[in-house]
């Protein structure tokens, strides 16, 4: 298990935070600005006296104009819970360790996961080395910058970005978005479950100089966690890059999406397979085609808008494909029964291979067991309770190694499994023993991704595989 995860479990046992502006006449959303220095000091976020703000402070100040309600700090003790409960946003320009007690660093993580909005800037990946949850939650960590110089950022996905990074991204073949800046690179960086917004262009510099292994140089990135949402963008060392009207659009997208933006499916890279693709709509039947029932029968779950709906008593769903190793990201969404309880509340399971079920529930605000939402039924109780209420988009991201068989056929090794629910890691490379119950008896090295059908309307949207 990773080391991180009983700490996380910890922060998310934590009550959430109110919003001051619940009680407030102000509706404005309440912004901090954070750039405490515990490291290296940039020069943005140099205050030149007392009582003046610094140049990144004073320009988000004012790019954030009425639509927001904004303080800046560089006061660590506005990081305390009682405070963090007076903002709906959090925005970091931090580096090093910064000095906080183990119960704020925990009120932290429970603040973004129980609902908060979390923008990091440049060097906010140059921050919380030593604090494993909050690595975790940015996605990576500061791994040098190779380049300091004119580059070209390519847009991959700009949905959660506004409306001028989406006319950028559309245009960027003919008006590539240009600028000069200290560019970094990334370890403890994975694309999934983070969904990748940015990207460096490496035709636009010495690719040479960078030392990942994958040449993935990403910039920029959203992601879920648990409740909370997270925006990162590495661009803006220079005061020049603050000024850009450009970098300052696409900062306060990001933020705006953190904030109050919808659920968006995670766009399937191109190597996948999509089972229930984002086009999905009622007159293309194709992605009812890539499913069937036991026994042939043709795949008889309601087709809602982009999303395939459990009909009860129609049986469990099965792709016609089949998979081994590989990355399954899944998306549901319960139903709301408030007068149901446990098992009946909400059910349907994910099984991988059609064997190994990741349980899928209505376990919103519980204390998890082995049968609620995220865990991988009988086997493995899900490290913290990552859930959304009910009616409210959830994902699954699941990194499965299938068992090992030799010559004979004879098994020798077990499946293995990580699981990431609404962003945040579940399950850490755990063993399965065998089969989960209610699965098909028997290993392979490949089979169906099964969908299950347990009696309530549970709905199935952008479902995707990506072998490994």
């Amino acid at each position: 298990m990773s080391p991180f995860l009983p700490a996380l479990a910890l922060t998310l046992s934590l009550a959430t935070p109110s919003r001051a502006q619940e009680g407030d006449a102000d509706r404005r959303p309440a912004v901090l600005f954070f750039s405490h220095s515990a490291g290296f000091v940039h020069d943005v976020v140099k205050r030149p006296a007392a009582g003046e703000l610094a140049p990144a402070e004073r320009l988000f100040v004012e790019m954030a104009g009425e639509r927001y309600r904004v303080t800046t700090s560089q006061d660590c003790a506005d990081l305390a819970a009682a405070r963090l409960a007076d903002h709906d946003a959090l925005v970091f320009y931090t580096t090093g360790e910064l000095p906080l007690p183990p119960e704020d660093r925990q009120a932290l993580m429970a603040w973004i996961a129980g609902g908060g909005a979390f923008v990091g800037i440049h060097c906010a990946t140059d921050t919380f080395y030593e604090f494993a949850p909050y690595v975790a939650m940015i996605g990576g960590t500061f791994d040098g910058h190779p380049w300091h110089e004119e580059v070209v950022v390519r847009f991959e996905d700009s949905r959660c970005l506004g409306s001028r990074a989406a006319e950028m991204a559309t245009k960027q073949a003919k008006e590539p978005f240009v600028l000069t800046d200290e560019i970094y690179q990334f370890r403890n960086f994975r694309r999934h479950p983070v969904r990748v917004a940015l990207t460096l262009d490496p035709a636009s510099v010495d690719v040479t100089l960078g030392k990942r292994a994958d040449g993935d140089y990403a910039l920029a990135w959203t992601r879920d966690w648990g409740e909370g949402r997270v925006f990162y963008c590495a661009l803006g060392h220079r005061e020049e890059v603050w000024r850009n009207a450009d970098f300052q659009q696409i900062l306060l997208g990001g933020l705006n999406w953190s904030l109050r933006g919808p659920d968006y499916p995670a766009r399937a890279p191109k190597e996948a397979t999509a089972l229930i693709g984002l086009d999905w709509k009622p007159s293309a039947p194709s992605d009812l085609e890539n499913w069937q029932h036991a026994g042939d029968k043709p795949a008889a779950w309601r087709p809602i808008g982009e999303a395939l709906e459990v009909v009860p008593g129609s049986g469990d769903l099965l792709s016609r494909a089949s998979f081994g190793d590989a990355l399954y990201h899944v998306e549901f969404l319960t139903p709301a029964m408030p007068e149901a309880t446990g098992q009946a509340r909400g059910n349907s399971g994910v099984y991988v291979q059609d064997r190994y079920e990741v349980q899928v529930l209505d376990s919103y605000g519980l204390e998890p067991g082995m049968g609620d939402c995220g865990s991988i039924y009988g086997q493995h109780v899900t490290a913290v309770n990552a859930s959304r209420p009910p009616e409210r988009w959830q994902s699954y991201d699941i990194e499965f190694t299938a068992p090992r068989f030799d010559a004979a056929g004879t098994k020798t090794a077990n499946a293995r499994m990580s699981v990431w629910h609404n962003g945040i890691l579940i399950h850490d490379d755990v063993e399965l023993s065998g089969p989960t119950a209610g699965g098909s008896a028997g290993e392979v090295a490949s089979a169906p991704l099964r969908l299950q059908d347990h009696g309530d309307k549970v709905r199935y949207r952008n479902v995707w595989v990506l072998p490994r």
